[in-house]
């Protein structure tokens, strides 16, 4: 039996959750807490990483809008 979680236990719910008995394709059980300094580490890691997609995706953008106007000029 495999627990994905659920419903928190309120007043008026059963709070049972959901279970599957066999688990779904791609499924890791849960290991051990990873430590504050490696999820830090991870979540600096991830932030340094959508910074720079965010300004390459700009570049690329600036330079196809330079592209567009240049072909628009040079249309006469």
């Amino acid at each position: 039996m495999v627990y994905l979680g659920g419903p928190r236990r309120r007043r008026g719910t059963s709070g049972r959750g959901i279970y599957l008995h066999d688990p779904p394709p791609g499924y890791r059980p849960p290991g051990p807490r990873m430590p504050l300094r490696e999820r830090r580490r991870q979540a600096r890691e991830d932030w340094v990483l959508l910074r720079v997609a965010t300004v390459v995706l700009i570049l690329l953008a600036a330079a196809m809008a330079v592209i567009i106007g240049l072909m628009i000029a040079g249309y006469r």
